[in-house]
């Protein structure tokens, strides 16, 4: 357990009659099996053993009729205290109706939203994703999956390509900015004003010298926390960013200080 506060920015989690499904869906996707069952209870279990403060929770709509129960599953998730709801919106949508469930997260106060082109199949820099930073005018950020070499629909070129065209939109590209492609995520990411980088499901892949390359591009104020619950545990998570033999400071950054500015907890 660490010593440090701790936002978690990149926990799913889903209703506890369908979490089965859910995570059993993620993980055929993926190939990987899940450490966690992915309902709300197991994730504050889990936070306490690990010593994690708020979690910033959220599902994808894979279906443009997932819409609606998902924000709404959201909106009452952030009933408890130490988690924030992030909401989600579908390719399917027109002008009119993401307009109309921009109005429906807001209302609800959900921080932010979550796209993931690969699940959704929409390219980040799609007409869709234009339209929906247009009406966004960047009064939420978005955490957007990035990175998979089997797809191209969240290469990090193409986040690039929509944090360049919306500067006030601020961008959450996980995954160290591209999952698997991480020189990509530096060439194309690094350095751009309004683009943060979340560490989830990432460390376990990497080696300590490639972890230390992706910090020294993006800079330590733009590293936020991630766990990826519950394809990991998040006090696994935690200590593979404590044996890094990072300073307070920059730890600080990571597990709390950066994601509290961007969520406006500071």
């Amino acid at each position: 357990m660490s010593n440090q506060p701790i936002i978690d920015i990149h926990a799913h989690v889903f209703p506890e009659k369908i979490a089965h499904l859910a995570v059993a869906s993620i993980s055929d996707f993926y190939q990987i099996p899940m450490a966690r069952p992915g309902t709300v209870s197991d994730l504050l279990a889990s936070n306490e053993r690990a010593g994690v403060d708020f979690s910033v929770v959220f599902s994808t709509a894979t279906r443009l009729e997932q819409v609606d129960s998902i924000n709404r599953f959201m909106a009452k998730c952030q009933q408890v205290p130490s988690l924030i709801g992030f909401g989600t919106l579908h390719p399917d949508m027109n002008a009119a109706e993401i307009e109309q469930t921009l109005e429906i997260i807001l209302g609800n106060d959900l921080r932010g939203i979550k796209m993931h082109p690969d699940f959704q199949q929409v390219a980040a820099d799609s007409p869709f994703m234009h339209e929906l930073c247009h009406q966004l005018k960047g009064r939420l950020p978005i955490l957007i999956h990035a990175g998979d070499p089997r797809y191209d629909f969240s290469h990090p070129k193409k986040i690039r390509h929509l944090a360049l065209a919306f500067p006030e939109t601020q961008i959450i590209a996980a995954h160290f900015g591209g999952w698997s492609q991480w020189p990509e995520a530096i060439e194309s990411l690094a350095g751009l004003p309004n683009i943060f980088v979340d560490t989830s499901s990432s460390l376990p892949f990497m080696q300590a010298d490639e972890v230390f390359r992706l910090l020294e591009a993006f800079g330590i104020d733009r590293i936020l926390f991630g766990s990826d619950y519950p394809m990991w545990q998040p006090a696994d998570e935690i200590r593979l960013i404590e044996v890094l033999g990072l300073t307070e400071s920059e730890k600080h950054a990571i597990f709390w200080e950066n994601s509290a500015q961007l969520l406006g907890l500071a």
